[in-house]
């Protein structure tokens, strides 16, 4: 049994101050009646109706008035209460913006302002509910509330209050509640500004614990929750667009620094720093400048110090930047300023993109533009010098048919034209280079292409590098164009060249050795068997291991002012011809080139073709179409001897006006195909429109490509490269004449 001043005790301090004071005032009522009552007894007097009347009356409007003013003051302190509830629950709630903490914070303190053991958060999650929390135990509300297949959106629209006692049979509470005391649940809409999205159950022991009145607070605690909710997703927003904004920042391709008027670094990117090869933080605090070439600070410094001075951000700025690395590289300066709120310049954010890659392009592009203007020029100068040659092995051509091997001058005129075929040789290495011949697939001889190309090359070095050759004396003979070859291996002579800047020796040897299968099948292209192998090595200062394997890489460079064609070019020609590279190098130790070609067989290494004794002879009448007298006179008098009546014109317009009167008599034409007033291909449609059955053999200082190239190839009778030999023109002229539409190449 309670101890009755314990409970007087209790109630008293659940009384609030009104109801407190509305007893006192009620003791006084009481104890002024008895104090009257108590009067008229001891004097003595006997208690008139009237007395009688008026006291009770007083004593009953007096506790009529107490009981009344009880009744208000609970309801005003209850009202209290429950606005005290609701403003502890939203400033709880509203304290935190992160979605999953608002949800743990509500029910938290719904279940202590209610004194309800257990609760449960639920989210929408499609057309279902998807726990997201829960206290006081392990149960999932759905999943043993006694209310399965109960849609979404019977909990989302307004709160809903279920009372059943533990002595009746589980009908609206299920037996599992039943089991831990529960006798009531309720559940609370959780909704945004626009929609909702989850409900907040509490359950708990108090049967009556809910009246009409509270379940609307239940309402007002949603409608709390609900602003708190629609905060923390518009802060979940706010969070993810930060975040991609973040994300943007750190990860984008690009450098981006930010610094202040003092040139100071104060921010970069996490892409930036990797770029560059510095850690962030040690970045920060550092001077700009100190990013980029020494030589390029000082104008930097100025451009910049302008750039707060007026106030106007970099546009297009072209830099070069130095990573920690010590690697160089192009990057292009585009930046915006940072206003405070007086308009005073703080910090200037600048992005610095790298277009190392574009310049090392347009580097490429122009060195091509260049090698092709280089190869017109080459080519213009080739073919007036074929034209000089032309005149010059014609007149030794003569001259050595009509002299005797025992005369005295027989061998200066072999002198002639054994000079006149070496500069014919080298005008078409003149022609290749420009790309105006065609490729020439035939026996070359390794060692004298070296020997002729370290004759190149040693014009284009100083004293201090020495070259050393050790040559072998076996056939080093390969099937193949001797100008690519030539290029590939001048290539490696340069790169050897700028590997030693202060000088070095150069070490070039060729041996025969044979690829077996093992070696042949990790090349693609190559099949076993011998091989020229020709190895190039300097003393230069070597080559990184990090970089080995991309040195062939087409713009691939670690010069400063080179294109990354060189060893490109290298590798593309020795691997059309069947061969392979391989390369060794060390830093500070030099580099190895070796390249390997296979070795062409005995068969087609022998001494070239002996000229005919007897010349082909005929009686028919030649036009020459040529501007370069000298070369009109020698063709002209080569076949005069040979028995033909020959004329000759100097430009294609008269050449054409001189077969219109005279077509009868001609049997051949003789035309070049580069004229002035007329170019020869226009002078060769005009003649085979006057004549269609006309035979014409294409005479050029150029290669047969400005032939093979043009619409007329397969229509012309006979072709000959300037300069040709008496025996070359006998030939081709019979031929033509006898109807072979053949092409015969220049021995010359």
């Amino acid at each position: 049994m309670k101890n009755p001043l314990t409970t007087i005790r209790h109630f008293r301090q659940r009384l609030g101050l009104v109801e407190q004071a509305q007893i006192v005032a009620s003791t006084a009522v009481v104890v002024t009646m008895t104090t009257i009552i108590s009067a008229m007894i001891l004097t003595g007097q006997s208690p008139r109706l009237m007395d009688f009347i008026s006291i009770l009356a007083v004593g009953t409007i007096g506790f009529v008035s107490v009981y009344f003013s009880l009744q208000h003051s609970r309801q005003l302190d209850e009202q209290r209460q429950q606005l005290l509830a609701l403003y502890t629950t939203a400033e709880a709630v509203n304290r935190v913006v992160e979605l999953d903490v608002v949800l743990q914070t509500a029910l938290s303190k719904i279940t202590d302002l209610l004194n309800t053991p257990f609760g449960w958060v639920y989210m929408l999650d499609g057309q279902s509910f998807a726990l997201t929390g829960k206290k006081g135990t392990t149960l999932d509300f759905f999943a043993v509330s006694g209310e399965p297949g109960r849609p979404a959106s019977l909990w989302l629209h307004q709160p809903r209050i279920q009372r059943e006692l533990l002595e009746d049979p589980p009908n609206l509470i299920s037996r599992e509640f039943k089991t831990l005391g529960v006798q009531f649940w309720a559940s609370i809409p959780l909704r945004t500004k626009h929609e909702a999205i989850g409900t907040l159950v509490v359950a708990g022991e108090a049967y009556d614990i809910f009246t009409e009145k509270q379940a609307e607070l239940l309402e007002a605690f949603g409608n709390q929750i609900s602003v708190a909710l629609t905060n923390a997703q518009l802060f979940e927003r706010l969070k993810k667009s930060e975040q991609r904004y973040i994300d943007l920042f750190e990860h984008a391709p690009d450098i981006y620094l930010t610094i202040d008027r003092s040139q100071t670094i104060v921010g970069c990117n996490k892409t930036g720093a990797g770029m560059l090869g510095y850690p962030r933080e040690e970045l920060i605090g550092k001077p700009f400048a100190m990013l980029f070439i020494e030589e390029g600070r000082g104008r930097l410094t100025n451009t910049v110090e302008r750039m707060f001075a007026d106030g106007q951000g970099l546009k297009d700025v072209e830099e070069r930047m130095k990573t920690e690395a010590g690697k160089r590289i192009f990057v292009n300066l585009n930046s915006s300023l940072v206003f405070d709120e007086s308009g005073s310049i703080i910090n200037a954010r600048i992005v610095a993109r790298d277009i190392t890659e574009r310049k090392m392009m347009e580097g490429a592009l122009q060195h091509a533009q260049k090698i092709d203007s280089i190869g017109n020029l080459a080519g213009g100068i080739a073919h007036d010098f074929n034209n000089i040659l032309c005149a010059i092995l014609g007149s030794a051509s003569i001259m050595r048919r009509r002299l005797t091997e025992k005369a005295k001058l027989y061998k200066y005129v072999e002198i002639i034209e054994s000079s006149a075929r070496r500069g014919s040789s080298l005008t078409r290495q003149l022609l290749t280079f420009a790309r105006k011949t065609e490729t020439i697939v035939k026996p070359v001889n390794i060692n004298e292409l070296i020997r002729d190309t370290l004759h190149l090359f040693q014009r284009s070095v100083t004293r201090e590098i020495v070259v050393r050759t050790s040559l072998t004396d076996d056939g080093a003979v390969t099937n193949g164009d001797d100008g690519q070859i030539q290029q590939a291996i001048l290539n490696l002579f340069l790169n050897a060249r700028d590997a030693m800047p202060d000088g070095g020796k150069l070490s070039v040897s060729t041996r025969i050795i044979v690829a077996d299968a093992r070696t042949a099948s990790q090349f693609s292209s190559v099949r076993p068997g011998p091989f020229v192998q020709i190895t190039v090595t300097d003393t230069g200062h070597g080559i990184s291991q990090e970089i080995q394997n991309r040195i062939f890489e087409p713009f691939f460079t670690t010069k400063d002012h080179g294109t990354g064609l060189g060893l490109s070019v290298v590798y593309g020609v020795i691997q059309s011809h069947g061969g392979f590279v391989n390369m060794e190098s060390a830093p500070a130790r030099g580099t190895t080139f070796s390249i390997y070609l296979p070795r062409a067989s005995a068969s087609t290494q022998g001494a070239e073709p002996q000229r005919p004794k007897h010349l082909s002879r005929g009686q028919e009448n030649i036009l020459i179409i040529d501007d370069e007298v000298s070369v009109c006179e020698i063709a002209r008098d080569m076949l005069t001897g040979l028995g033909y009546t020959v004329y000759t014109v100097h430009d294609g317009k008269a050449g054409v006006e001189y077969y219109k009167t005279r077509q009868a008599s001609i049997d051949l034409i003789l035309l070049d195909i580069n004229m002035p007033i007329m170019s020869g291909k226009d002078a060769f449609e005009q003649l085979r429109s006057i004549n269609p059955r006309v035979r014409i053999i294409i005479v050029t200082g150029y290669g047969k490509a400005v032939v093979e190239t043009s619409s007329f190839s397969s229509e012309i009778n006979g072709f000959m490269q300037k300069p040709f030999l008496l025996e070359t023109l006998a030939l081709t002229v019979r031929n033509v004449l006898d109807r072979q539409s053949i092409h015969i190449e220049s021995s010359a």
